[in-house]
């Protein structure tokens, strides 16, 4: 019986092994197919909620984002009408827009947006890190798998999960992508967390309360991999609009 039972340990622990090689294939193809388009045009529609204890905030950020390889860019921020950012790209010139305030900033374009340098688009500069980054060389304890599949928009998507845990915590990002066309039309990104809240005194350790964060985003495609139109990258400065300088010798940063 202790054989059995050793044997369908064997076996379930390989099944879970090629589930995971299965998921982790699936996920580098999507990173293939992004890297590869020279362009996309796209909405995003984020909400994300961030609970501490009883005490909870949601916010609704939409982002339309065109973008041309390497480095043009035309993106418009609106977290609910509150905070409105605009930036834009030509190509040689990065122009960082407030439309509430007039005011913008410019700095020399650089070479593309991938890496650091995609956290100029804030939220959905997310999604150019996720396409940027090494399936192999994450956290030992990340877990890739496949879970099922659900229609969404006229589409068929593959519901891909990645869970990573740690002492304190974890996390679990869904991604929802098309069988075909292998675009992302969903993200669902989960982290749970114990934080300390101070003291407690008399030698006591500090209490704890749960942190949690959840982000929803919903993503619909204008265009992908076809040509957009250089207008749509240029940006002139009303004429009311203020330009801010950083101070003398610091880095230009957005508003």
């Amino acid at each position: 019986m202790r054989t059995v039972w050793t044997a369908v340990c064997v076996l379930a622990a390989t099944a879970l092994g090629v589930a995971q090689q299965d998921a982790k294939a699936f996920l580098k193809q999507v990173q293939q197919k992004y890297r590869n388009a020279k362009s996309w045009d796209m909405q995003i529609d984020m909400t994300v909620e961030v609970k501490m204890g009883t005490n909870s905030s949601r916010q609704q950020v939409s982002t339309a984002l065109a973008m041309q390889r390497p480095n043009r860019i035309a993106a418009k921020v609106d977290s609910g009408g509150i905070r409105v950012r605009e930036i834009y790209s030509d190509g040689k010139t990065v122009y960082a827009y407030n439309p509430n305030q007039k005011q913008y900033q410019k700095r020399p374009a650089p070479p593309s947006f991938e890496g650091s340098t995609a956290l100029l688009l804030g939220e959905a500069g997310l999604l150019l890190q996720f396409l940027d980054q090494d399936l192999d060389k994450m956290p030992e304890n990340t877990q890739f798998q496949m879970r099922g599949t659900q229609p969404m928009g006229g589409k068929q998507t593959q519901i891909v999960e990645i869970r990573q845990g740690r002492g304190d915590g974890s996390n679990l990002t869904r991604l929802f992508v098309g069988t075909q066309d292998r675009l992302v039309y969903r993200v669902e990104y989960n982290e749970t967390r114990r934080v300390p809240t101070g003291s407690q005194g008399g030698g006591q350790s500090a209490q704890q309360v749960q942190f949690s964060t959840t982000v929803t985003a919903t993503l619909r495609y204008r265009s992908f991999d076809k040509p957009i139109p250089a207008s749509r990258f240029r940006f002139t400065p009303p004429k009311d609009a203020k330009e801010l300088k950083p101070p003398q010798g610091q880095p230009t940063t957005p508003p």
